[in-house]
């Protein structure tokens, strides 16, 4: 049972097998509507389920059967809607694989050992991967199987025919007339004009595309081409996942204890460290997306899939009992659960919940309907009892403080995955621009320059500048001897991304050196609190240790290094350990490179071939930040785990944190007291509740129709042609141009995102003021002597937010 979904990958869902088979099926536009009224009959029946307690039915077959049904009727509805979401046969496919494991575990081998499972399903995992990379190789690679299938001009010209009927059913409109897409005329070759078929020949009729039309070309190739690109390699995305949940089953049979209680802590750990390598994958795929891969979506789908398959996994292997067993017994799980179950994480909740909340409970006053009518609860009362101890589980939430971090959440995503993002790209592809006509040596000192003053911005990803690096330098180089043509120019790109990095490290260094004799700024990144210790200790090894090259290598590039100053490490040991970078960074550079090309007149085979290296060398690169990010955080819970008593002594150096944070106690309580809900007036809390609403619309927004708010666009492009923002090299035209204006989808959404951030500020202002005041009442009133000025010590709203 374990191989299946891996064989139905292949069979079904793969170019090796009926892959185009099943996308040709559903290409016709209308499959959309149809997968989306299959999942809405089977989401309806699911609910009614729910509401006439399905659950409780005697008959255990009755039960499991109704179950299936409806969740594969729903998988059924987004196999149908692959045409609009290419990922989702492949993502549903393998969600299997973690099921099966886990029903085995929950029925089969319930009695097996922890430790003998998992081991056996890391082998078995392993064995299929290896046997599905095999199989998908020898495609590849053997000519008398199907013949050559490297990812080449070959074979994406095998691939397009094969997607006939989906380029058929994409449809363009040009001067006035629907036609179907062309793969040859329209997204190979480009050609601006259209054309008539005569005699079965492609016959330009005279009429130029306009700008618009352009553009809805490139969009509806981009889209088919990710279908068949999708099918190609989705083969080598079922052996990473075989390989992903390999690994993990590996470290769960290495962490297996006898003792019920540490079985219990050991999987809260692992569950907590696998959601935040999940993140980390999320964030990958954002930095990557600067290069506008349009395989960002794809791996966002499969992160999301694998959070939930974690979820389900914790409920599986520990189970309630345990968990509760556990925070009776063990200090450490009665932290964790403190720290999952603060206003931080309550607001991821209803950020991912949002109108489902209210839904939920408008389910409950149905379902307790419906038992009164059946005579099972006679009750006069609205809702479930279920329902009741829920509702009076979030009335003791503090809302106020849930809405204001969530509003801070979404802020904080705007301002990296689309203000920053789409700014850099935009930038960068200026700035490629605008260096064309530069001497080379002003060109590497201009960029160096430009490209360090990036790296002090905090939100700036690096990413990005690497792969300029490699698009800038290799194309000037191209035609210079002197420096050995493209092959020297990419060589000197290497090297001068590599110093930038470098450089950038010591300048983020001062900044945080100097930001540290701030005791409000240690108490900010908490230094005196156990995981900021523990990844000083890891930094503090000398060489090019394990850990200390994972930390600096794999996590975010302006925090790690600001914290090495703050912490006042030793420089030139944080500069060696950064030296691997060059391993995530050159790969980034030859993408860059590569995009570029080494001649700037190249065919339409020329151009295919070295795009497919690119993304070739940037999936190398965001493999090895990931591989970094995971192995230090691997590292950053083995130090707590093995020093946490000695990380938690106290520290003289710290005494001034510690006092800063008990002399802002009292202003803390003045706070809280003035944003409970029940204290706030009701214009301010509506006022706040608005806030978050329209917060959190413009984030879905933002998050699920990026598409629809901004035009696609790549570090290589030129902000001057006509085919994309068609700016003449202007940088605050393409600013506003990147923005799509037909639908005003993104305009409105920036628009609901600016008012809800001004209220916001309105809103934070407010209860700032109210806090204060209140302080000084308490304090002229002598009930809590000490703790200073009020105004000397909380003069900054923004402060006041993160209580």
């Amino acid at each position: 049972s374990k191989p299946a979904p891996s064989v139905i990958v292949l069979a079904c869902v793969s170019a090796m097998g009926a892959g185009f088979d099943l996308f040709n099926t559903f290409a016709a536009p209308q499959t959309n509507m149809i997968g989306n009224g299959i999942i809405t009959i089977f989401f309806g029946i699911l609910v009614g389920m729910y509401i006439v307690d399905w659950h409780k039915w005697e008959s255990r077959l009755q039960r499991g059967v109704t179950f299936v049904v409806v969740v594969y009727g729903m998988c059924i509805g987004g196999i149908v809607k692959c045409r609009v979401y290419p990922q989702a046969p492949l993502v549903i496919i393998l969600f299997h694989i973690p099921v099966v494991v886990g029903i085995l575990r929950a029925s089969a081998f319930r009695m097996v050992s922890r430790a003998s499972f998992y081991r056996s399903v890391a082998l078995a995992t392993l064995i299929v991967g290896m046997l599905v990379l095999g199989l998908w190789l020898a495609w590849i690679f053997l000519e008398a199987w199907d013949g050559i299938n490297r990812y080449d001009s070959n074979t994406k010209a095998k691939l397009v025919a094969q997607s006939h009927t989906l380029y058929e059913e994409t449809k363009i409109e040009v001067n006035g007339r629907m036609r179907s897409l062309d793969y040859q005329w329209d997204c190979l070759n480009k050609k601006d004009r259209d054309f008539d078929m005569v005699f079965g020949e492609r016959v330009s009729n005279g009429y130029t595309f306009t700008i618009l039309e352009n553009k809805e070309r490139a969009e509806k190739c981009g889209e088919v081409n990710l279908i068949w690109f999708l099918l190609w390699i989705s083969p080598f995305v079922a052996v990473m996942t075989n390989l992903v949940l390999s690994v993990f089953c590996t470290i769960n049979s290495i962490m297996s204890n006898a003792n019920d209680t540490s079985r219990a802590e050991k999987a809260m750990k692992q569950f907590l460290l696998m959601v935040a390598v999940l993140f980390l994958c999320m964030w990958v795929a954002s930095s990557v997306s600067g290069a506008s891969m349009r395989l960002t979506g794809t791996l966002l789908a499969f992160c999301g899939a694998a959070l939930a398959a974690l979820f389900i996994w914790m409920y599986v292997e520990v189970g309630a009992r345990l968990i509760s067993s556990a925070l009776k017994q063990s200090q450490m799980m009665r932290t964790m659960i403190s720290v999952v179950t603060n206003d931080w994480f309550r607001a991821c909740f209803v950020i991912a919940f949002n109108v489902g909340i209210p839904v939920m409970f408008l389910v409950e006053v149905v379902r307790h309907r419906v038992r009164r009518l059946r005579g099972e609860d006679p009750s006069t009362r609205w809702l479930t009892p279920e329902a009741s101890a829920a509702l009076e589980f979030f009335s003791n939430w503090r809302w106020v403080s849930i809405f204001v971090k969530a509003n801070w959440l979404v802020l904080l995503y705007w301002t990296i995955s689309v203000g920053v993002a789409k700014i850099t790209i935009i930038f960068l592809s200026w700035l490629n621009e605008e260096l064309q006509s530069v001497p080379f040596a002003w060109v590497l000192v201009l960029f160096f320059v430009i490209g360090y003053t990036m790296f002090m911005l905090p939100p700036v990803p690096g990413i990005p500048v690497y792969i300029t690096s490699g698009i800038i330098v290799s194309a000037q180089a191209r035609s210079i001897k002197e420096v050995g043509g493209y092959a020297g120019g990419v060589a000197i790109a290497i090297a001068l991304s590599f110093l930038l990095k470098i450089a950038a490290v010591c300048g983020q260094y001062s900044i945080g050196y100097f930001l540290g004799k701030s005791v409000r700024v240690q108490q900010l990144v908490m230094v005196d609190k156990v995981p900021t210790r523990s990844i000083e200790m890891i930094l503090l090894r000398r060489g090019l240790n394990a850990g200390k090259v994972a930390v600096l290598v794999g996590g975010p590039d302006w925090p790690t290094s600001v914290l090495c100053g703050i912490l006042k490490l030793n420089l030139f040991q944080c500069c060696v350990g950064t030296i691997p970078v060059i391993l995530v960074s050159s790969p980034c550079v030859l993408a860059g490179a590569f995009m570029a090309g080494p001649s700037k007149d190249m065919g339409a085979a020329d151009k295919s071939l070295w795009e497919g290296l690119a993304n070739t060398a940037l999936a190398i690169s965001a493999l090895g930040q990931l591989a970094s990010g995971v192995i230090a955080m691997y590292f950053i819970q083995d130090t707590i785990s093995r020093h946490s008593d000695k990380l938690a002594e106290h520290r003289p150096e710290h005494d001034a944190v510690k006092a800063l944070t008990e002399a802002e106690q009292e202003y803390m309580e003045c706070y809280a007291e003035v944003t409970d809900w029940r204290n706030l007036p009701k214009f301010w809390l509506a006022f706040i509740k608005v806030s978050a609403i329209m917060m959190i619309m413009s984030f879905f927004i933002f998050l699920l129709l990026d598409e629809v708010c901004f035009r696609e666009f790549q570090v290589k492009d030129s902000i001057s042609d006509v085919e994309g923002l068609n700016c003449h090299g202007s940088f605050g035209c393409a600013l506003v141009r990147i923005v799509k204006d037909d639908p005003p989808v993104g305009w409105a959404a920036l628009a609901l995102f600016g008012i809800a951030s001004a209220m916001h500020g309105i809103f934070l202002s407010y209860v700032s003021r109210r806090a204060k005041k209140l302080l000084q009442k308490r304090q002229a009133a002598g009930s809590k002597p000490g703790g200073g000025s009020a105004t000397a010590l909380f003069d900054n709203n923004f402060e006041s937010a993160f209580v």
